[in-house]
């Protein structure tokens, strides 16, 4: 008899001799609720028992006018999650999801929503304190318990909502974000070489030049770390203008579907162009490579499978993945992702000599920064192609920007429009082409008088 991870004590799996699978049971409403799981795999075994204990809770009776079949706070949590399965954002359910599955339903249980009170809810938040959580993550639990609470009124399961507990703590996203300067954004991708050069691994996982090309994409298209679980080669479209000098310009632009706010086209900075070709040569070649390694597997079984795994395209077709497209699971993906990064940061020492706190995401501000220091862009412009807010933008990337950055932005000057010349203006400036502004004026002023 095993317990299941993160749920109450009560909800088992356990095997009996006279049969070869799992059985789940869990103890409520005065009676055993018992079924087989009809698997071998424990971890299947527990997937079911927690489909048992979730389908347990949301049976206990409540107003006849109510949709829902349940007076229990964890039973209501799940009739809000199966209304935001098909009308919230899947980004926004897949959040709720976890945080009512792995701390709310166990820390409630068969807890009634109308006996939860002030004193419950703070109880609830001396536990996530105890957890360590940012004051980010605790404000969002105390709106997820709140959207429960006001589905349970909109049900008639309860009339009011008890007074919640305030979060007085500052919320780190207040603070600056740090980002690369343009020396240690080099010095990143350097490490990147060097250690693809010795032909360094993270449990297992290779360091290749795909991670120097990605950090490009990054600084060049604005985009979140979270922009690349989803970015494929479908939606990147190459454009081409001609500057007033008659210069060749080439950038691409993406649109790839939201991550978080808007799906807005992304008008990347042309220097993401060579990253891209660089990349599909990268990619080919990484192809060839497995290939021909596949090939000269002497057991014939495994060099079938790994002929059949690299057959076809070398992950360039329009539905691929632009980066780290041999992970279906993108999740997975993001986590090899933030360990190869990491590895890399240790060995640029950016850290260590600078103090800084650089994530994946300090990609995205380095992009940003780039543009408010390098150049004359509105701020209302960059944050429509970065996807974010005006206010954002101000408020937390920009917090790093300094008047001596901006400097000869302050300094600089627009050109001045052509003033229209008077018909005196126009004859003086027939007869002479060389007098000067207050030579001419002077004449003006002799012809006039």
């Amino acid at each position: 008899m095993e317990t299941i991870p993160k749920m109450p004590e009560k909800l088992v799996i356990f095997k009996v001799e006279c049969s070869k699978y799992w059985w789940a049971r869990v103890f409520m409403y005065d009676r055993y609720f018992v079924k087989s799981t009809k698997t071998e795999v424990r971890k299947e075994a527990q997937a079911f028992a927690k489909q048992l204990y979730e389908d347990a809770l949301q049976n206990k009776g409540v107003n006849p006018r109510s949709k829902t079949k349940t007076r229990l706070f964890s039973g209501l949590a799940l009739s809000l999650l199966s209304i935001e399965k098909t009308t919230a954002k899947k980004s926004l359910y897949q959040n709720d999801k976890g945080k009512i599955e792995n701390f709310l339903i166990p820390h409630f249980a068969e807890k009634l929503i109308s006996d939860i009170e002030y004193s419950d809810l703070v109880a609830m938040m001396d536990e996530l304190n105890k957890k360590g959580l940012s004051p980010a993550t605790k404000k969002q639990y105390l709106s997820l318990v709140s959207k429960i609470f006001k589905h349970a009124v909109q049900e008639s399961v309860i009339k009011f909502i008890p007074p919640f507990p305030k979060l007085s703590e500052r919320l780190k996203t207040k603070e600056k974000r740090d980002y690369l300067t343009n020396g240690e954004y080099t010095r990143l991708n350097n490490a990147v070489l060097r250690l693809e050069k010795v032909g360094a691994k993270v449990r297992g996982l290779p360091i290749t030049e795909e991670l120097k090309w990605l950090n490009k994409f990054m600084i060049n298209a604005f985009l979140r770390p979270t922009d690349i679980k989803v970015l494929k080669h479908k939606h990147i479209k190459r454009r081409t203008e001609t500057d007033q000098n008659g210069r060749k310009v080439e950038w691409l632009v993406l649109s790839h579907p939201a991550t978080k706010t808007t799906a807005h086209e992304v008008q990347a900075m042309p220097n993401i162009v060579p990253a891209y070709e660089a990349l599909i040569t990268f990619r080919k070649k990484e192809h060839e490579r497995k290939m021909a390694e596949a090939k000269a597997m002497k057991d014939v079984a495994k060099r079938e499978k790994a002929l059949a795994a690299f057959e076809g395209s070398p992950y360039l077709k329009p539905d691929d993945y632009i980066f780290f497209p041999e992970y279906p699971n993108r999740q997975t993906m993001m986590g090899n992702w933030g360990k190869l990064f990491r590895e890399v940061l240790k060995e640029s020492k950016i850290e260590e000599e600078t103090g800084k706190n650089i994530q994946l995401y300090s990609l995205r501000h380095t992009a940003i920064m780039f543009r408010l220091i390098r150049s004359n862009v509105d701020s209302l412009i960059l944050a429509k192609n970065a996807r974010t807010s005006q206010g954002v933008i101000e408020q937390f990337y920009g917090a790093h920007l300094t008047t001596e950055q901006a400097r000869r932005q302050l300094h600089s000057y627009l050109p001045m429009p052509k003033k229209k010349k008077s018909a005196k203006e126009e004859e003086i400036s027939s007869e002479d082409d060389d007098f000067d502004q207050d030579e001419i004026e002077a004449k003006i002023s002799t012809k006039g008088n």
